[in-house]
Parts: structure tokens; sequence; C-alpha cells
């Protein structure tokens, strides 16, 4: 549903012609977006489709790597593990490895999580 605005947000802030350049399940690290740029997407996120969606919201492992609860020593916990699986949608089998979460970072993922956030 948010797909099609997650994508002309991506390329409004990268200068992109258009946001059919941009495929749903390419890392937005792949496109090019730095950390900058995702302060600005969030900002235009919060301005064009609700402003009360934060940061986390939309990439809600920040916060998950900061609590000991889901994340010690480098890895999940079993908690974090649980929660992660949950909200990439991965069956409880893959772990997920907290140095590659950047390949989960798309405009897919994104549209999925503003999605979740303003039906919960």
């Amino acid at each position: 549903m948010y797909l099609a605005k997650v994508k002309e947000i991506a390329a409004h802030i990268l200068f992109l012609d258009s946001s059919e350049d941009i495929e749903s399940d390419t890392s937005f690290e792949e496109i090019g977006f730095s950390s900058i740029d995702f302060i600005d997407f969030c900002y235009e996120v919060k301005a064009q489709i609700n402003p009360s969606i934060e940061p986390h919201d939309i990439w809600p492992f920040a916060k998950l790597l900061v609590d000991p609860q889901f994340y010690k020593e480098g890895s999940w916990t079993e908690a974090g593990k649980k929660v992660v699986n949950d909200i990439l949608g991965v069956e409880d089998s893959v772990v997920v490895d907290p140095k590659s979460l950047d390949q989960y970072w798309t405009p897919g993922f994104c549209a999925q999580r503003i999605e979740t956030v303003l039906n919960a």
C-alpha cells in the first residue's frame, strides 16, 4: 500500500528521475542511501505519510541492538532472535546476522513496516 510512496520519497532524496528506477527488494544501501539520507527519508515519511511514524518504527533494529535483552556480546539473545525474525517475517530456523541487516533495508521492507505500524 505504501510502496509507491516510499519509492517516490527515496527517488526524490536521491535525485533520481523516476521512482521506477528503484526495485522494491534492493537494499537502500545498494541504491546509494547514506545515514543522512535516512534522516531525510524519515522526515519525509512523517511529512508525507503520517506524522506519528518515528525512525525506530521504520528501522527497529537500531533500538534492538542497544538493548541487552535483545542483543548482547555481539549476537542476538533468544528473545532478540524471535523479535528480529518476526519483524523480518523469516522462519524461526533462520539466524539473521546483525552485521547483515542492511540487506533487509529495502523499500519493500520499509513500506511493510509503515503499514504494520499504522495498522497496529
